[in-house]
């Protein structure tokens, strides 16, 4: 499954890159900078796993004619650990203990009009389609377990940007899934479902199995709440420069409870064209 993960973000940041909208045409951009991330899963531990990151790069495009238009990748990974590494004896041979691995990738298409405009400030509001991947690998000692958190929200999001200046402006963002398709790892973590799902031996299968495992959900038994503010300079009529800020809150209740933030900042570089 890790690697059809890593196979679906090489083949659509390979397209595409977020960026600014611009008052016409189409925007590719490349954002990168430190995530940080908090997250309880109570199917895996009651512990919260904390850690920050400086794999944490997003690309998209974004375009502007009668409708707004993005699309938007997001891939980061964190290496959390409870406490102080530890040593274990494995057949006799001393080994330092891993941290836990999680990759996420976020995916999200959004699509909206203008629906105001005073001055220096446009309104646009919207639908987007999101989606969360999560691969999950937590290490204990000689023993481990692998899980996963898949969901795929549609829901309305709202977008102001204000212009500051000729060369400046400032955007922010907000976007809540209202229903969602949600796949997570079983309460046992494997149970025989999941053993069935990766006996077949083959990463696209048993990503597609643990997907069709999933099941509607409403604001009752998942929320989740993406704010970002991100500023932009126009260095010339083509390229631009910018600083964003990402929050993401998540929270699952079935099986067990899931607890999640995530705070990135990113600087990017946008080309318009």
């Amino acid at each position: 499954m890790k690697k059809t993960v890593v196979l679906l973000v090489v083949l659509v940041i390979a397209t595409v890159s977020y960026g600014q909208q611009t008052d016409s045409g189409n925007t590719l951009s490349f954002m990168v900078g430190p995530g940080y991330s908090a997250r309880q899963d109570l199917i895996f531990s009651p512990l919260v796993h904390r850690d920050l990151t400086s794999v944490n790069v997003g690309l998209a495009y974004a375009r502007k004619a009668k409708a707004y238009q993005s699309l938007v990748v997001r891939y980061a990974n964190f290496a959390p650990i409870v406490g102080e590494s530890y040593q274990f004896l494995d057949h006799g041979e001393s080994k330092t203990a891993s941290p836990h691995y999680f990759t996420l990738v976020d995916i999200d298409y959004s699509i909206g009009k203008n629906i105001a405009q005073s001055g220096r400030s446009t309104t646009t509001l919207g639908g987007r389609l999101s989606s969360d991947l999560q691969l999950l690998n937590y290490a204990y000692g000689r023993v481990g377990s692998t899980g996963y958190y898949l969901s795929f929200g549609l829901g309305p999001f709202i977008k102001q940007d204000y212009q500051i200046s000729e060369r400046s402006r400032l955007t922010a963002q907000l976007q809540l899934p209202l229903i969602s398709w949600l796949a997570r790892s079983p309460y046992l973590v494997n149970d025989d479902e999941f053993i069935e799902n990766i006996s077949a031996h083959s990463d696209f299968k048993s990503f597609a199995a643990f997907i069709g495992d999933g099941n509607f959900a409403t604001l009752n038994q998942v929320q989740s709440l993406d704010l970002s503010v991100g500023y932009a300079y126009r260095l010339s009529q083509k390229w631009k420069i910018g600083a964003d800020y990402w929050f993401e809150f998540m929270h699952a209740s079935s099986p067990r409870s899931l607890l999640s933030f995530r705070n990135s900042l990113s600087f990017s570089a946008n080309f318009t064209f």
